[in-house]
């Protein structure tokens, strides 16, 4: 896929000069907003220095970015977000020292940063500060991150609700920024795009005065250069206190749309959020889901495990059917939607039964390695996961109890000699 790109920014109506910056390079598939601290001078000098950082140090890695573009697997993918954070880092250290020499020792000088990079049909995401992505899909707008500001841990820790939030003065405090140290955490994460979907990056400036809703009635007339423009205007008219930046971009298949990858794309998340599992999960935790997931797909008849054999796979139906077969017996049949395996990702047991594939199928399928990953990335969706899995087996702990209870009444009601 090829990236089409969109970028407004305003000084706003309040500053005096647009400490904000932004990089377009649909060349080579990047994109980024900084929205620069530190006084005039000095924050829009760390925003340029840290978008200009990201694309040179993308365009020296162009080897890793080639690899996976040609042969897409686990671990080129993973070399591609190494290199988009290794490119976060040098920023942050380039940065870092530039503010020593100009504000001195314990000057204060930094940026946020988010950055997109398109590699075929794959976005590999950074985010450091209280800028913000959207993924605009299906009718849908996303955020995709998280703020790092003092109110969102806040909220975060049950410290405060969403409406204290909301109201909350301190709301430009923020925890982490590219300068302030010599390196800095960077939350990063790869997933599927479509030729339909649409991706937006922005500073604060825009984002505290338009909310998700607007923002995807804006974006949805298709028109992405009007939106744009239109987005800073109402910002502006609202206040404009902040500078204001908004990047938009379009994934275009290079040799026209692909209908069937983008509704398989949707349908595959749209399959996910319907999983009881994943209820309480956000879109982008669905997608740090995803990102370790693989895609398999199976013909009917095929097996994916058999009775008393070792395995550590989770499956997520997709599409098509299977059947959970005991010595010859169905026991269930199974469709989209639902899951099995998740024992397996705990304690590693034999199998207890076995699965066969009935119609054509795809499933989303995690090994117990990607799932521990996921749980380190992310410890609130772990533990979103594990308390669901949980729940599940205690539901099934009192069925079955309730069963065999049932059948010892039943023994203890018969006369001998019907025993």
């Amino acid at each position: 896929m090829n990236l089409e790109t969109w970028a407004h920014s305003d000084t706003g109506r309040v500053r005096k000069a647009n400490e904000d910056s932004f990089l377009l390079s649909p060349d080579i598939g990047l994109v980024a907003v900084a929205d620069g601290m530190g006084g005039f001078q000095r924050g829009d000098v760390a925003s340029e220095l840290a978008c200009r950082v990201m694309r040179e140090t993308v365009i020296a890695g162009q080897r890793v970015v080639d690899a996976y573009r040609s042969r897409p697997n686990v671990a080129a993918r993973n070399a591609v977000l190494d290199l988009v954070e290794d490119a976060v880092q040098q920023a942050c250290r380039q940065v870092h020292e530039v503010s020593q020499s100009i504000t001195g020792e314990g000057g204060r000088m930094g940026t946020t940063l988010d950055a997109l990079l398109l590699v075929g049909t794959t976005a590999f995401l950074v985010h450091v500060g209280d800028g913000r992505v959207f993924l605009s899909r299906s009718g849908e707008l996303h955020q995709i991150t998280e703020d790092h500001t003092l109110v969102q841990q806040q909220l975060n820790e049950g410290l405060i609700d969403a409406e204290q939030a909301r109201l909350a003065r301190n709301k430009n405090v923020i925890t982490r920024a590219l300068g302030v140290f010599p390196s800095v955490l960077v939350d990063s994460l790869a997933f599927e795009v479509a030729s339909q979907d649409r991706l937006v990056l922005c500073s604060d400036g825009l984002h505290r005065y338009i909310g998700k809703r607007e923002l995807g009635f804006v974006l949805g007339d298709g028109d992405c250069e009007r939106a744009a423009r239109q987005l800073v205007e109402t910002a502006n008219d609202r206040g404009g206190r902040d500078n204001i930046t908004v990047v938009i971009g379009a994934p275009v298949d290079a040799v026209g749309d692909s209908p069937l990858t983008d509704e398989h794309t949707a349908k595959r998340m749209d399959v996910l959020r319907r999983v009881d599992l994943f209820q309480s999960c956000t879109y982008r935790q669905l997608l740090q889901f995803t990102q370790q997931a693989k895609d398999v797909v199976a013909r009917p008849g095929a097996l994916l495990f058999e009775d008393g054999q070792p395995g550590d796979d989770f499956y997520v139906i997709v599409s098509g059917s299977i059947s959970i077969e005991k010595q010859g017996t169905r026991l269930a049949e199974l469709g989209p939607g639902h899951y099995f395996g998740e024992l397996s990702l705990i304690n590693n047991p034999v199998r207890s039964a076995t699965a066969r594939v009935l119609t054509d199928a795809r499933f989303l399928v995690i090994d117990k390695v990607g799932f521990l990953r996921v749980i380190k990335q992310d410890g609130a969706l772990g533990t979103s996961l594990l308390w669901q899995m949980l729940r599940k087996v205690a539901r099934h702990l009192c069925t079955t109890n309730e069963r065999l209870v049932g059948e010892t009444i039943t023994l203890e009601t018969l006369e001998p000699e019907e025993l």
